[in-house]
């Protein structure tokens, strides 16, 4: 029997966020960020809540577009949390700047 969508999903959470631990040693200091699966969103595959340390992410885009999910909004969403983490709420360098590019990229 597959384990429900949220078992799967906090291991992804887990693991993604302990690779980035190892890059960036000052998140070593916070657990992954609690996860939450919204049925109610539609238009967004997922949001990242940096000042309460959670990420939520759509069902239905797991539904659609599972493998993507995984690869590139699962990390997406926890980079927001550790870039937020690591630099604060600076508006300069605030969601999508050059740190959160960086982190990305690596």
């Amino acid at each position: 029997m597959a384990k429900p969508l949220i078992q799967v999903l906090e291991q992804k959470v887990s693991r993604t966020w302990r690779e980035l631990q190892e890059l960036y040693p000052k998140l070593k200091k916070y657990n992954a960020p609690k996860v939450k699966i919204n049925n109610r969103m539609w238009r967004t595959a997922g949001l990242a809540h940096c000042e309460i340390h959670s990420v939520e992410f759509s069902s239905k885009f797991f539904n659609r577009y599972e493998f993507e999910m995984y690869r590139e909004i699962v990390p997406h969403e926890l980079i927001h949390v550790a870039d937020f983490i690591i630099n604060g709420d600076d508006p300069t360098n605030f969601w999508h700047g050059p740190m959160w590019c960086k982190m990305m990229q690596e």
